[in-house]
């Protein structure tokens, strides 16, 4: 499944259920976001109180959400910047260079993604009418997770095909498909691809995340960095 036929596919659902959707499988990565957290924390030296601040922040965050989406609860802006904190710190850290080479930190880019995204819904950020693109977007970014996609997607934006082509044909599945063949990460793709299947298929079961030995300490060769690197160059060089 491409994010242009599942959101196809989620066209006909309830604002509701696509809400649901979309935050239960974004709460899957709470374990991930938390796991994550630790170790950027542990290799950049951030002090106690500020890895338990944001680590308080965590476990409460998808209720929170719920509850101001659905207006159970008072949304207080501050409450959200906090969260947004969390999740800025997954995303920024994951690139430093004591966690670049890690094997999980493209997946904190991508799930920092699904995170963000969350959040903004949570918040009415969104029109409702393009809550079936953002699921769609979602399980790809979990689907990174779970896998370990070895990209951040926003580094392969440099194989986006760009807007001329067929309406019907979907520019990320594309963009995969180029970024596979000329990084030769065919098979990368298609565990992710495989992965997102999988997720499509049960759609309202998401299963929990599982973490095998060594999921937070084996290093990689660093070909993600070296791509955000290549493509910063690119942008100021044409620039």
């Amino acid at each position: 499944m491409t994010r242009l036929q599942i959101s196809t596919a989620l066209a006909a659902r309830s604002t509701d259920e696509l809400w649901d959707a979309l935050l239960a499988h974004t709460r899957t990565l709470q374990p991930f976001w938390a796991g994550a957290l630790e170790v950027f924390a542990a290799r950049t030296a951030l002090p106690d109180d500020k890895k338990a601040g944001h680590l308080a922040i965590i476990e409460g965050a998808f209720d929170k959400m719920d509850q101001w989406r659905r207006g159970t609860a008072k949304y207080v802006k501050a409450r959200r910047s906090e969260i947004d904190s969390a999740i800025s710190f997954l995303r920024n850290k994951a690139i430093e260079a004591p966690n670049r080479r890690l094997r999980f930190a493209p997946a904190a880019r991508n799930g920092a993604g699904a995170l963000r995204v969350c959040l903004t819904t949570s918040a009415h950020g969104y029109h409702d009418t393009d809550l079936p693109e953002l699921v769609a977007n979602i399980v790809f970014d979990v689907a990174a997770v779970r896998t370990l996609f070895p990209y951040d997607f926003g580094n392969l934006m440099i194989f986006h095909p760009g807007h001329d082509g067929p309406p019907d044909v979907d520019p990320f599945a594309v963009t995969l498909q180029r970024a596979g063949e000329k990084l030769g990460a065919s098979g990368a793709v298609h565990a992710l691809e495989t992965e997102v299947d999988r997720i499509w298929q049960t759609l309202d079961t998401p299963a929990p995340l599982e973490f095998a030995e060594g999921y937070w300490s084996e290093e990689g060769d660093g070909a993600d960095a070296q791509l955000r690197s290549a493509a910063i160059a690119a942008f100021h060089r044409d620039g």
